[in-house]
């Protein structure tokens, strides 16, 4: 009971202030009002102010429209009085209902345009390509130029939008819009390793001048060198001299490395008197062999007579008898060897 009467002496409280005026649209100043309102203090209510509106019968024009947003009057969709209540690209036509016309040169729709090659911009309002067509490099895209005869956006050179707008090496990159070497091609000797060159024809790395990939590539005494991709001579073969040992020489027309001159390999390239050095590869006279004076004793001659039986040995010069002389004969007065000084 207590809870009943005193919701009923708020709810006469209530109705106290509502007649008295202190809820609802009464106003003491403009403050009390929303912004396109102004207080009439005398009838403490709140009132459109001069130039807004409240609701369309407001406008008293029946092209216009009172905007909800603003409470400004505005004209409805299309709809004009003169050329400045359109855009700036469209004029008003009076004959037409008041209406908002494109101007010579725009358009309000792809209707007016070529349909064929062109649309309306809605931001430009004028007749442009439609994607792909083109009257300028303009109209196309950063890494494509205008084809003026077919009126076409076509790719710059180097540019793709796919893999037929490359060479048969390529490829697209359809991100950058740029043809790329396919895998294992080249365009040029950059795509190459330092020893190769692209092949203009194939298109592909090739060993280049002086290299090798293979043995193929080099001449039949050589080899390719994998690691440095050099043609060498195979082992025992040459090329220059360099591939021989210091004793030898290169014989450019076998390819083999052979003896210098003065030098040797085996006693086989000495003279008979004479054995070959291993280290020096020299021919050295033999013990007991001569090829001067110097090499024999003081009692001896080196027998330098290539006919002779004794040729390139020490003989003696001294004699008693015959058997002292070998090739010759015992002088009994001189008790030299006949032949000998």
């Amino acid at each position: 009971m207590r809870s009943f009467l005193l919701l009923f002496a708020t709810a006469g409280v209530l109705i106290v202030f509502l007649m008295a005026g202190c809820i609802g649209s009464g106003c003491s100043s403009d403050r009390g009002c929303k912004s396109w309102q102004t207080c009439d203090t005398a009838k403490k209510q709140c009132i459109t102010k001069e130039g807004y509106c409240a609701a369309d019968s407001d406008c008293k024009d029946p092209l216009k429209i009172c905007d909800q947003n603003t409470h400004k009057c505005a004209f409805l969709p299309g709809r004009c009085r003169s050329d400045v209540d359109c855009g700036s690209w469209q004029g008003c036509d009076l004959a037409m209902n008041n209406t908002c016309r494109a101007k010579a040169g725009f358009c309000d729709s792809d209707d007016v345009c070529d349909k064929a090659t062109q649309v309306c911009s809605p931001s430009r309002h004028v007749c442009v390509p439609k994607p792909g067509n083109c009257l300028s490099a303009f109209d196309c895209q950063s890494w494509q130029t205008c084809n003026l005869a077919s009126k076409k956006c076509v790719p710059l050179a180097g540019r793709c939008a796919s893999d037929v707008d490359c060479k048969l090496w390529q490829t697209c990159n359809v991100s950058s819009n740029r043809c790329i070497v396919k895998e294992g091609f080249c365009n040029n000797d950059l795509d190459c390793e330092g020893w190769q060159i692209c092949d203009s024809a194939l298109h592909r790395c090739i060993a280049g001048p002086q290299f090798c990939e293979t043995d193929e590539d080099c001449r039949s005494w050589q080899l390719c060198n994998p690691e440095k991709h050099t043609c060498e001579a195979k082992r025992s073969l040459c090329s220059i001299a360099g591939d021989c040992e210091p004793w030898q020489t290169c014989n450019l027309q076998t390819h083999r490395c052979e003896t210098r001159r003065g030098f040797c390999s085996s006693d086989s390239e000495c003279g008979v008197w004479q054995k070959c050095n291993e280290e020096s590869h020299v021919c050295e006279t033999r013990a007991g062999w001569c090829t001067k004076q110097a090499d024999c004793r003081f009692d001896e001659r080196c027998e330098l007579d290539p006919l002779s039986i004794n040729a390139y040995r020490c003989v003696k010069v001294t004699c008693s008898s015959n058997e002292d002389c070998p090739g010759s004969s015992c002088d009994p007065e001189t008790q030299r060897c006949r032949g000998t000084q």
